[in-house]
């Protein structure tokens, strides 16, 4: 079951795609979305600008004053976002459990949390959705890392653009290892309430046939009329490209992926096919290591 949904914002134009993203999973499943927002300090702000350190000294108060009015800024801005991403919505601000199906929502700021602040708070949800990475930055692929090896949950990486997707048809990547077991059944929840499921396989020998049959044959216990489909990359480096493409053919709003091949697990997930749907997938993508 999926009732809570931390949700970490940036104030930032990304806030839009983690926003639409988690109000299209919220609304059919009537969770609790925790906003979360991190805001530096003006001495952890210097930290992390290491090119202010070297200021000559009229400069640095300039420096350090546009630092604090940057954090200003985007504090404000993440305030602003969620008051009106909850107005827009009709969704009320909830801060305490209840029992009844209905979105809500709440947010809260902490001052210079680590990553394993950020982790402990994902433990305690049910689901992460996070920003998609725009380049190669090694924070926000670190980032991304230390939650999916750590934190136990699922982790959904948003869409772009503030229309919230639509989740009628979910495509779920299938290839027979652990992490794709854990990444299907954590969504179970969001194909209940999808109108169509399609399970795509990688390889259409006999074996994977047999698999992806027992699989559907699992789905229907939860009600789930789910189709088998097969995709045939030429090359294992196109396999992304091939759910991708699958999915968008299908008409898919979201696709659910597990670790794929049989390298160490930092190049499963950021050496090969995950790391490829996390930067370049057009769709949201759900994935559970």
């Amino acid at each position: 079951m999926i009732k809570t949904i931390f949700v970490p914002m940036s104030g930032t134009s990304t806030d839009d795609g983690v926003l639409a993203t988690a109000l299209a999973v919220a609304r059919p499943l009537g969770a609790h979305m925790a906003f979360y927002h991190v805001r530096l300090s003006t001495c952890e702000a210097v930290v992390r600008s290491p090119h202010v350190q070297f200021c000559p000294g009229p400069a640095l108060g300039g420096a350090l004053a546009h630092l604090q009015e940057k954090e200003d800024t985007v504090s404000a801005n993440a305030r602003h976002n969620f008051e009106h991403f909850c107005q827009s919505n009709s969704i009320p601000a909830r801060t305490n459990p209840t029992a009844r199906r209905e979105m809500s929502a709440e947010l809260w700021e902490e001052i210079d949390q680590t990553d394993s602040a950020f982790v402990f708070h994902a433990r305690h949800h049910d689901l992460i959705v996070l920003a998609r990475p725009h380049t190669r930055d090694l924070v926000s692929y670190n980032l991304i890392e230390t939650v999916l090896r750590n934190c136990g949950r699922p982790v959904l990486i948003g869409a772009e653009g503030s229309a919230p997707p639509t989740l009628s048809t979910i495509v779920v990547g299938w290839s027979e290892n652990q992490a794709a077991a854990r990444a299907l059944s954590a969504a179970i929840p969001l194909l209940a309430s999808a109108e169509r499921v399609v399970i795509v396989g990688i390889d259409d020998d006999d074996a994977m046939s047999h698999a992806m049959d027992q699989v559907a044959r699992q789905l229907t216990w939860h009600g789930i009329q789910a189709q088998v489909s097969f995709a045939k990359p030429r090359k294992s480096s196109q396999v992304a490209v091939q759910l991708v493409d699958t999915a968008k053919n299908l008409g898919a709003g979201l696709l659910v992926v597990g670790g794929y091949g049989h390298l160490p697990m930092r190049e499963i997930l950021f050496g090969g096919v995950t790391e490829s749907l996390i930067a370049r997938a057009e769709l949201p993508v759900f994935v559970m290591h």
